[in-house]
């Protein structure tokens, strides 16, 4: 009995390390939080119909846009869209995403990346090659107080170069952003995924037969497996303390705190993160796509055959 309550103490607190709070859209199929800012605003997207995405971490499903505060939904779509979807949220409520709409001359309807100001002005932002009637698509993935823009283009051609790979936006420039790790066996599939206020940016790399997360600091990359002995590992959110988040085929949801600590001012040490789970009680798996400068986590869990949004907030 003693060494059952000592394994139940040493287990607890792996799980018990955040608060969470689920995130329902009222009368919505699916409900997924992808970005979350220090004044406890919450952005995302739901589904009216069932649909399931063959890549939760790309929109595919037709949905819509919201905002969560001070205890209200607020619902968005872009006007005259077909479909939008919220995939991140700034300090300034700023909202980032992708839409869909019908355009003359196409036979499907197109996608479009946008910056949805706080000031209640929508701009479209469309890396080369997209935007028309291909079936390449602009997906911003994240936004930060500056207003610089990270994301991928999704479709078919090489990786680091137009049309697909990660990239970052600023002031209406976009700039290929692939990294990999020197002498990596067929690096492919880049994706930008997070990005500071700071301008710390995180993101994955599929390279030597898996996914692997990275972290940026200027010319600093680090790449990272949460389980160094095999399968992927997605980087999804960054913070301005260099926290990140993400989630594995091996191990679910993580949060890693400050990774660059004990690196040294020049990195000569380079430390392997240390990984906390992230999993909302009773979920199967949980997904964290965001973390803010308080720590609080946001992201999508999946309990049973039900998609729900939560947020978590640290004990730690």
């Amino acid at each position: 009995m003693k060494l059952a309550i000592c394994l139940l103490l040493l287990c607890s607190p792996l799980f018990a390390q955040f608060t969470y709070a689920p995130i329902d859209v009222p009368d919505a199929m699916a409900t997924e939080v992808r970005g979350l800012n220090v004044h406890g605003e919450v952005a995302g997207l739901y589904h009216t119909t069932l649909c399931s995405d063959g890549n939760l971490q790309i929109p595919g499903c037709p949905s819509k846009g919201f905002k969560f505060v001070n205890g209200a939904y607020i619902k968005l779509m872009v006007p005259k869209s077909l479909s939008t979807a919220i995939t991140g949220l700034n300090d300034n409520g700023d909202l980032i995403g992708l839409y869909t709409i019908m355009k003359t001359g196409c036979s499907q309807p197109v996608t479009h990346g946008f910056i949805w100001y706080h000031q209640n002005i929508i701009r479209t932002i469309d890396a080369p090659g997209t935007g028309s009637c291909s079936s390449f698509e602009t997906v911003p993935m994240g936004i930060n107080n500056a207003g610089t823009v990270v994301g991928r283009v999704i479709g078919s051609g090489t990786s680091g170069n137009f049309p697909s790979g990660g990239f970052v936006w600023v002031n209406g420039k976009f700039s290929p952003m692939d990294p990999q790790s020197p002498g990596a066996a067929g690096p492919c599939c880049g994706s930008v995924n997070g990005i500071a206020n700071n301008g710390f940016i995180s993101g994955s790399v599929f390279q030597s037969d898996f996914f692997m997360a990275w972290f940026k600091d200027g010319k600093d990359e680090d790449f990272y497996k949460s389980n160094p002995t095999g399968g992927d590992t997605i980087g999804t959110g960054v913070n301005s303390n260099s926290d990140v988040v993400g989630f594995s085929s091996f191990s679910g949801g993580y949060f890693a705190k400050h990774i660059e600590l004990n690196e040294g001012t020049n990195d000569e040490n380079e430390v392997s993160p240390s990984f906390i789970k992230v999993l909302f009680p009773g979920s199967q798996v949980t997904y964290p796509f965001s973390v803010n400068d308080l720590r609080w986590v946001g992201g999508t869990y999946v309990e049973g055959s039900d998609t729900h949004g939560f947020i978590a907030k640290p004990t730690f």
